[in-house]
């Protein structure tokens, strides 16, 4: 439920900004932050939305193929990497939208998460599972 409402409101913010985005978003950008992929505003607002939906719909299958032993992280993983998604359209968005994106606390910010998100699973797969 909360996944879905991230992406409804992911989904949300790009129609929100619609208006004011150029017509090619820059949706891939360099090591140093300069954009090298551009993409209609049609695909730049829907892709990533759609991707989330994709990703979802794969974890659900993934969990209910695989469970782990304790339920709770499942949602705490599908969760966590939905808003992930999210918060990188949002990033991307801002981008086009002209504000300043600072793409090395970006990265950091996304290799943290992936330490977290890993370390919260085994931990509660292998440690106190």
């Amino acid at each position: 439920m909360v996944s879905a409402l991230i992406i409804v409101l992911t989904a949300l913010a790009g129609a929100a900004v619609w208006s004011h985005l150029p017509a090619e978003i820059a949706i891939h950008f360099s090591a140093s932050g300069t954009p090298d992929n551009h993409v209609s505003k049609p695909v730049g607002v829907a892709l990533l939305p759609a991707l989330m939906v994709g990703t979802l719909l794969i974890l659900k299958g993934a969990f209910r193929y695989d469970p782990p032993d304790t339920p709770r992280v499942a949602a705490t993983i599908t969760v966590a990497t939905i808003a992930f998604m999210g918060a990188i359209h949002g990033l991307v968005l801002a981008w086009n939208l002209g504000y300043p994106v600072p793409f090395d606390l970006a990265l950091v910010g996304s290799l943290v998460w992936a330490v977290f998100v890993i370390g919260y699973a085994v931990r509660a797969e292998y440690v106190h599972g």
